[in-house]
């Protein structure tokens, strides 16, 4: 696969997770669809793992590994810089909503609002029974779970993808870039020479005494033909 097609799937594909992170953070800022106050809600999710780490931190890189390889390929060098970026994000993502996984929401039980899955250590992902002792809100603990893991699932193929950039673009970009250079110069001298041809063409049917004159166009015509490829150059 070409550099800039590789990076367009990264780029498209890190794009579209990080708005599925952004989504999901936004989610879990509102358990059973309504406003909490802060303290009523979970630090893992005030941390905002899905809209700063595994949201804006990817989609910027992503976006600019799309730009890079529609528009401008020698950004594609540059974008496995933004890689590295977006891989901290992800991981920043992966972690805290792993740790939010792990220790439970913080809910409501007999009016004492608290970690209560703390002690778990996990176990009660396992033990959906104890998901109804929250009494507010009332079906947080399956909205969390859910939320959480899609979050992770997003963050560690955000890490993947940058990592797969990071590797494959510094090895294959610089000689296609390069190739592309040489099509676009050698486009330009022919565009050059074409340009030539014409108004040599016009000097010699302008009217009056031209026999004998020399063509000034001429030396311009050979100079640019000698830069082109040996298959490339023409006889005027």
């Amino acid at each position: 696969m070409k550099p800039w097609n590789h990076a367009c799937c990264v780029g498209l594909f890190l794009t579209t997770l990080s708005l599925v992170c952004i989504v999901a953070n936004a989610f879990l800022l509102v358990p059973d669809g309504k406003t909490w106050s802060s303290d009523q809600l979970s630090m893992h999710v005030l941390l905002m793992p899905g809209f700063i780490g595994g949201g804006l931190m990817v989609l910027c890189p992503g976006f600019r590994m799309v730009l890079a390889a529609v528009e401008h390929p020698n950004w594609i060098p540059c974008s496995c810089w933004c890689s590295v970026f977006g891989m901290l994000g992800a991981i920043y993502c992966l972690s805290v909503s792993g740790v939010g996984l792990r220790i439970g929401p913080k809910c409501s039980i007999n009016d004492e609002w608290d970690y209560h899955f703390q002690e778990t250590a996990g176990t009660y992902l396992k033990n959906d029974t104890s998901w109804n002792l929250c009494e507010e809100p009332l079906k947080v603990v399956p909205w969390n779970v859910t939320l959480f893991f899609l979050l992770v699932v997003a963050s560690c193929l955000e890490i993947v993808l940058c990592g797969l950039h990071l590797v494959v673009e510094p090895i294959h970009a610089p000689g296609e870039i390069q190739k592309t250079e040489d099509i676009l110069g050698n486009f330009q001298r022919r565009a050059q020479l074409t340009e030539t041809s014409l108004t040599a063409r016009s000097f010699l049917l302008a009217p009056g005494p031209q026999p004998g004159l020399p063509n000034p166009c001429l030396p311009r015509i050979n100079s640019l033909e000698s830069t082109l490829p040996l298959s490339e150059q023409r006889i005027l």
